[in-house]
């Protein structure tokens, strides 16, 4: 598996591409934030992360799908660096538009 192209277009949404205005905000995955993390370890196939920039707790996931998402081998998600989009909802916290740091 290669990486995928991870450029983007800052001015437009990275989940549906459009413009960021006050409609766009009222849209629910407007409502995000923008949260920076590095994968700590890998084990028995999930993957633990947390924030870069603090000591926050160690968060789990299916590391064959944050690889995915990423467009990386599972083997190389160890001290790799991501951002996500967050954002709070019905289900609990969902986590999308995932982007190599």
């Amino acid at each position: 598996m290669t990486a995928r192209n991870t450029s983007f277009d800052a001015s437009t949404c990275g989940i549906c591409g459009q413009s960021p205005d006050a409609r766009h905000d009222c849209d629910g995955h407007g409502a995000g934030r923008r949260a920076d993390y590095v994968v700590v370890g890998t084990r028995g196939g999930i993957a633990e992360f947390r924030e870069a920039d603090t000591e926050s707790r160690v968060r789990r996931t299916d590391a064959a799908v944050l690889a995915l998402n990423l467009g990386v081998e599972e083997s190389g998600l160890p001290g790799r660096r991501f951002s996500c989009l967050v954002v709070s909802d019905e289900y609990g916290v969902t986590r999308s538009d995932f982007r190599l740091a």
